[in-house]
């Protein structure tokens, strides 16, 4: 399967808020010039003042200011050192410093710019020639950031593509999704939902902060996020849950049942495969998590488009399933290939690996004392335990690999870029899988027990196709015989 990571679909718009930027005016207030502050609020910005050096208690709520103005006398000899110390500061995250020099020529201004201010002006001081200074430091300020997201956002989709080419299975590419986004951004919560226009449940079917979740139903009136994104087919920001007029009804259920929530923001931002909705990327922030930027939203859009992605494979692959089916190459009872159809794909797979050096492995599994099933619960529990068996294997499995109902009772498996280790670690896989399984004939805490041969070609006995299939009969007898793990790898001894 090919999964695309950079779709042409639409990104969110920008959040709907008013940026007002904070200022943080250092110095002597006597060599500030008169009517400094009035001018800046008048202007639109938040304002601080401090003393030097400013401490973190100057600034409301510790943040960090977007632009620091400092005011000094032109024979304080500490100027340079005073400079270099606001424009180093990490406190101050890298904000750009304009210098205000009482009473200085251009020597002054000069020793304040080589010492790492942005900008620097000597008094008298035209307040018009200040705010376009200020707005010009704060465009390059955010143009600057702007080009670091962009590099970022680069960085960790190529890092999400790596991530993604490596792991093949539907589920598990969902659950890499989500957890690169709430890692990148700190969020308390992320989750892939899969759910449709007038549906009342969702299937959730990756969580960032619990992964064990693969598939779990919840109830949407819960989440009126996902159901608008679902309804409109458009991404839904609300910064505030607690106010939010989409909350409303939710609020009151949180009251009546005396439910302490710490929620702070939701994004639900739906996915579309073949133009109809078909699941939410859905965020949550809780009080105290970092706020979500605008870019943050459109990398996470990009993110969930690339999930679109996912789901349109699956729906191809299904589609290919289902003809499959109806053209009798696929077995009905375990949803896994015909033995014909293994024969075909294994001598194709022979002759690919053997024109290009490649290798890959056959693994039969065999499923232990099925026939003591069938006698004490009836065969139509054998089938039903056969058929579960089929469908964890086929969501096991790679898209590049190949599973069969090879026997009455047994599985083969084609695993290409395999050697004989891989295939066992497979069954070993598998066996841990069947552990975490309730088969609901056998009972809680009953699973089958498997024993299974492996054959990896290249082989120095295997010639033809049908040598794969004597050498991995042979193993699987030695793995019922003798091997301790139950597991027969031919060449082994």
């Amino acid at each position: 399967m090919n999964y695309s990571l950079t779709p042409s679909i639409p990104r969110p718009g920008p959040l709907p808020e008013l940026i007002q930027h904070r200022i943080l005016l250092v110095g002597d207030a006597g060599t500030r010039p008169d009517g400094l502050e009035r001018f800046l609020i008048r202007g639109g910005f938040q304002v601080t003042e401090a003393a030097y050096p400013p401490s973190g208690g100057d600034r409301p709520g510790h943040e960090p200011p977007d632009l620091v103005v400092f005011s000094i006398g032109a024979k304080d000899a500490r100027l340079a050192d005073q400079v270099r110390d606001l424009a180093t500061a990490t406190r101050f995250s890298g904000a750009p410093v304009i210098v205000l020099v009482a009473d200085g020529g251009a020597d002054a201004v000069a020793d304040a710019l080589q010492a790492g201010a942005q900008d620097a002006m000597s008094t008298p001081v035209h307040f018009g020639e200040l705010r376009a200074r200020i707005d010009a430091d704060l465009r390059l300020r955010r143009d600057m950031h702007e080009a670091r997201d962009a590099l970022r956002t680069r960085d960790l989709l190529f890092d999400i593509f790596q991530d993604v080419s490596a792991t093949l299975r539907a589920d598990e590419i969902f659950q890499t999704l989500v957890r690169r986004v709430g890692q990148a951004f700190g969020l308390t919560h992320c989750s892939f939902v899969l759910t449709a226009p007038g549906e009342d449940k969702g299937r959730v079917v990756a969580v960032y902060e619990n992964p064990a979740i693969r598939d779990l139903r919840v109830e949407l009136e819960r989440y009126p996020e996902i159901q608008e994104a679902i309804r409109t087919e458009r991404p839904v920001i609300i910064h505030d849950v607690h106010d939010h007029p989409l909350f409303e009804t939710i609020r009151k259920r949180w009251l009546q049942q005396e439910i302490e929530v710490n929620v702070q923001s939701a994004v639900a931002l739906p996915v579309f495969v073949q133009g109809r909705a078909a699941g939410v990327f859905f965020l949550r922030t809780v009080q105290g998590d970092p706020r979500l930027r605008t870019q943050d939203v459109a990398f996470a859009n990009t993110i969930a488009q690339a999930a679109a992605r996912v789901l349109e494979n699956e729906e191809r692959r299904a589609a290919i399933y289902r003809r499959q089916i109806s053209a009798g190459v696929t077995d009905v009872l375990t949803g896994c290939a015909s033995l014909d159809g293994l024969d075909r794909r294994l001598r194709d797979e022979f002759e690919r690996a053997r024109r290009y050096s490649l290798r890959f492995a056959l693994v039969v599994i065999d499923v232990d004392r099925l026939r003591d099933i069938n006698e004490r619960l009836g065969q139509q529990a054998g089938d039903r335990v056969l058929g579960e068996l089929g469908a964890m294997m086929q969501r096991e499995i790679r898209a590049p690999d190949f599973v069969a109902r090879y026997g009455g009772d047994e599985f083969a498996l084609i695993l290409p870029e395999t050697d004989a280790q891989g295939g066992r670690q497979f069954v070993e896989r598998l066996r841990q899988l069947l552990l975490r399984h309730t088969f609901p004939d056998l009972g809680p805490g009953k699973v089958p027990a498997l024993t299974a041969g492996v054959v990896a070609f290249p082989h120095s006995e295997v010639l033809r196709p049908e040598d794969l299939f004597t050498q991995v009969e042979a193993a699987l007898d030695r793995g019922k015989k003798s091997a301790p793990d139950r597991i027969g790898i031919a060449g082994e001894t």
